[in-house]
């Protein structure tokens, strides 16, 4: 599974439970791991949280792959790079999207299986 860098913010402040969440294996994009650290924390703990999950979790590095992927994304859709980049990562992947924002995610189609967290 992939998660969306809002999983992870859901998971830095207990919005999400850690155990149910982290309950099989997952993965981030690169992209996640950027957005998500470089998130404006007021909670130096969330922060920290968050650098813990980032090196607990697998990292799937930009590929060629990815990057035509991406590409294939953005033509056809209206949608901003890191969303881009996160939906190409699981298409590549072979792997479900953990996201809470799937209605950004809909309009490209059902290749990707779109899970939301809250219902884990």
């Amino acid at each position: 599974m992939i998660f969306d860098t809002n999983v992870l913010i859901y998971l830095s402040n207990y919005t999400l439970s850690l155990e149910k969440t982290l309950s099989k294996p997952a993965s981030i994009s690169i992209i996640t791991k950027i957005e998500a650290l470089g998130f404006a924390f007021k909670n130096v703990e969330e922060h920290q949280l968050i650098v813990e999950l980032c090196n607990e979790l697998k990292i799937v590095p930009l590929s060629d792959a990815i990057v035509e992927a991406t590409i294939d994304i953005r033509r056809g859709n209206r949608i901003k790079l890191p969303d881009a980049v996160i939906y190409a990562t699981a298409l590549v992947q072979n792997q479900p999207l953990l996201t809470n924002n799937i209605a950004d995610f809909k309009p490209l189609g059902n290749q990707v299986e779109l899970i939301d967290p809250f219902t884990l």
